[in-house]
């Protein structure tokens, strides 16, 4: 019984953190980039770039992104743990019961 509660707590938590990156994920990619204007020092002089994507917004983005996919690998691995979990369960009942026919049908 405890690998079985086991088993659907890794499935539980899996699925939960796969839930938590897709849904950020699409409000991550969903969301709009505020614009800039940026000042660029350079040898030829003062440069000034008008309506640029937030540089900063940009890097805290793709912060975001590689975190979330982390966390959704994470959550996929957790999900693979717990199935393995419980076809193991399943294959050692079906070998139990297997035997025990055996035993039964030999005597």
């Amino acid at each position: 019984m405890r690998s079985y509660i086991t088993s659907l707590v890794l499935l539980c938590a899996g699925a939960a953190l796969v839930a938590f990156a897709v849904a950020n994920a699409l409000l991550l990619y969903a969301s709009e980039v505020p614009r800039a204007s940026l000042n660029i020092t350079s040898p030829l002089g003062q440069l000034r770039v008008q309506n640029a994507p937030d540089p900063y917004y940009l890097g805290v983005g793709i912060l975001r992104g590689v975190l979330l996919l982390a966390i959704g690998i994470t959550g996929g691995k957790l999900i693979d743990s717990g199935l393995a979990e419980l076809r193991e369960r399943r294959r050692e009942r079906a070998v139990s019961h297997y035997y025990e026919q055996y035993a039964y049908y030999q005597y």
